[in-house]
């Protein structure tokens, strides 16, 4: 049935340009700006409405046999960011994403709204289904046609 669904991906993208709309907006607000200075490790945005923010991990934890150690500490670092984000009603709309920072003991936090629809594979599997969609309708029409005389749409409109 989800061939079917040509509406979805459109709706999709939609949706996730709302958000970034809703994420942008928000980020420019003084109370937001205000709230997210809280934040120790100073959160900064780009200019395509990301924040980002390098967190070190401390030297205590620097040797490999505490690097078992490092996870939790980080995720207890990105609770008060989440509390951070709950107040201003943005943890639904930002999704992190923590990469290790190659030879560096640190790591590096990207917070961005949902961009999961842009993608050419689901744009192309959209035309695909469009395309498959019309096909069909126009094969419809044109049996129709060679077997009536008439259009499809003469055909509906002589029921009413």
């Amino acid at each position: 049935m989800s061939l079917f669904n040509f509406w979805r991906w459109p709706l999709e993208v939609i949706d996730d340009i709302n958000q970034w709309f809703m994420v942008r907006n928000a980020l420019k607000e003084q109370e937001t700006i205000q709230a997210l200075s809280e934040f120790p490790y100073g959160l900064r945005k780009d200019k395509i409405g990301r924040l980002y923010t390098v967190i070190n991990i401390p030297e205590e934890l620097y040797p490999k046999d505490k690097q078992e150690q490092v996870w939790p500490w980080m995720v207890e670092q990105l609770r008060s960011l989440d509390t951070i984000l709950m107040k201003r009603q943005l943890s639904d709309l930002l999704y992190p994403e923590v990469k290790p920072i190659p030879d560096a003991p640190a790591y590096l936090i990207i917070l961005s709204s949902s961009s999961d629809s842009f993608s050419i594979l689901k744009f192309l599997r959209w035309l695909l289904n469009l395309g498959f969609i019309g096909t069909l309708l126009f094969l419809i029409q044109r049996i129709t046609f060679v077997l009536s005389g008439h259009s499809i749409i003469d055909l509906i409109k002589s029921l009413f």
